[in-house]
């Protein structure tokens, strides 16, 4: 009887409205009500033609299914655009009739894959996001906070080679070079000769190249191999984030073994074409913790709050932190008060000071402070050293530490947001092009749910007024009569 009844009410024809089935609090209905997506067909129009062959699935529906599948943490499209035809509020959202069906799966890839991929419209896509957010004035774009984080690639592990990649030299060692023969000349010494060295700024001649370990399944990716580290293959994501409302303001893509300072120069223009300025602060973890980046801070005019590493106090022999600097004579006291010089400076851009050996010889301390071999101390400092003092000093002040604890509220709550509830753990594709519109959507998706939140606030905000103002004029008309 049951099952009759069941299979009856199955067959039945009822009248109902889409509008009705979905809840009133659905997230897809305030990403709806909150975001205006009508700027995906002005991107788009130039790729499809007016004219030739039957009309084309419109780029703003195909893109609203991949919103949703980066949301919800939908890694295959077969089984995106399954749940298409499958959950009402989905059909709702894509403007879908009840009965009508979405896109086929090799639709969202084709599209995908010739048309916004090679025209890169994912970035462009994250773009506008992130302008809707300052245009509602979710960026202050003054405090910013970046940090990277590793995305398991789409590659085994097991299939790798052994390769040779030319060095590349890094970006700052033009400027290097000539600090360093400046401090050259001031002692009275000649530059150093760089023409054999290939520019590298190292004492080792050069070797042709440098080997390591490539994906053969996927050659775009890094090996990583660090100490508490997952093994195999990686992607490294570099981000920013704003401190007002946590809007990601940019997203850069590297190979994991790319070192996490080398891009910050590029992250540096990308985040000032984005917003139009540079901020005013930038905190960065211990990782950043290098004179370069100070000194590259400086000249841009940002105050860096960088977090650093505490001494262990373990060193066999006195360590660094144990000789003082005077920067006034440029110059190392050790512990026992002695003065150390400046005597050189090397190809990394080091200044070496030494003790005086007198002062070494019938010191009481001298097992302590350096080996039997040697017969006097020397102290290194990089030539940028005052820059990287200045952010630590900075950063040890109760505003520094202020702002340097916001970073876990900021930037490691967004990777976190966007690995367990967005997929972003693991790359879906492979290739640093696919990577990247894995990035941008997932973070365009993220400023999204900023977009609705504040947009929720706002609106509860002139709900509430309009009530008040509306009861209290109820009242007054009351007292009147």
């Amino acid at each position: 009887m049951l099952q009759e009844k069941a299979t009856t009410s199955q067959r039945e024809y009822e009248i109902v409205l889409l509008e009705e089935l979905v809840p009133e609090d659905h997230l897809l209905r305030k990403i709806d009500a909150a975001v205006d997506f009508g700027f995906i067909h002005d991107l788009c129009k130039n790729l499809y033609s007016p004219n030739i062959g039957r009309p084309a699935v419109p780029p703003e529906l195909l893109f609203r299914m991949l919103f949703m599948g980066y949301l919800y943490g939908i890694k295959s499209e077969v089984k995106l655009a399954q749940m298409v035809n499958e959950n009402i509020a989905f059909k709702w959202f894509l403007g879908l009739k009840l009965t009508e069906k979405g896109p086929d799966h090799a639709t969202i890839s084709i599209n995908r894959v010739r048309r916004f991929r090679e025209n890169n419209i994912a970035e462009k896509v994250f773009d506008e996001i992130l302008r809707q957010c300052v245009d509602k004035g979710l960026v202050g774009g003054q405090i910013l906070y970046t940090d990277s984080t590793h995305i398991k690639a789409k590659a085994n592990k097991h299939k790798k080679r052994l390769v040779t990649v030319e060095e590349t030299p890094a970006s700052y060692m033009a400027e290097l070079d000539a600090q360093i023969d400046l401090d050259r000349k001031v002692l009275g010494k000649k530059p150093f000769d760089r023409e054999d060295d290939g520019d590298d700024g190292n004492d080792d001649p050069p070797s042709g190249g440098k080997t390591r370990m490539e994906s053969t399944t996927d050659p775009d990716s890094g090996q990583l191999s660090k100490e508490g580290k997952p093994d195999g293959f990686h992607y490294s994501e570099h981000r920013t984030v704003d401190s007002k409302r946590n809007v990601i303001v940019n997203i850069h893509i590297t190979p994991a073994n790319v070192h996490d300072v080398t891009p910050v120069p590029e992250l540096l223009e990308e985040i000032e074409g984005r917003l139009g300025h540079l901020p005013k602060y930038m905190g960065l973890d211990a990782g950043y913790h290098s004179a370069w980046i100070a000194h590259l801070l400086e000249t841009k005019g940002i105050q860096g709050v960088i977090g650093y590493r505490r001494h262990t106090h373990r060193e066999e022999h006195y360590g660094k932190y144990r000789f003082k600097y005077d920067p006034t004579f440029d110059t190392y006291f050790c512990p026992e008060g002695k003065r150390l010089y400046w005597k050189t400076t090397t190809r990394e851009g080091y200044r070496q000071y030494f003790s005086d050996r007198k002062d070494c010889q019938g010191c009481p301390r001298r097992a302590e402070c350096f080996s039997e071999k040697a017969t006097r101390r020397m102290v290194t400092r990089h030539v940028w050293q005052d820059a990287l003092d200045e952010v630590t000093a900075f950063t040890k002040t109760p505003q520094g530490r202020r702002l340097y604890a916001w970073r876990k509220e900021t930037i490691e709550r967004s990777f976190a947001e966007a690995k367990e509830n967005h997929g972003l753990r693991f790359a879906r594709m492979l290739g640093l092009a696919n990577m990247r519109e894995q990035s941008f959507l997932t973070a365009a998706v993220q400023n999204m749910k900023r977009l609705v939140k504040a947009f929720f606030i706002l609106l509860r905000f002139f709900l509430a007024t309009f009530t008040q103002t509306a009861t209290s004029r109820f009242f007054r008309k009351v007292a009147v009569c």
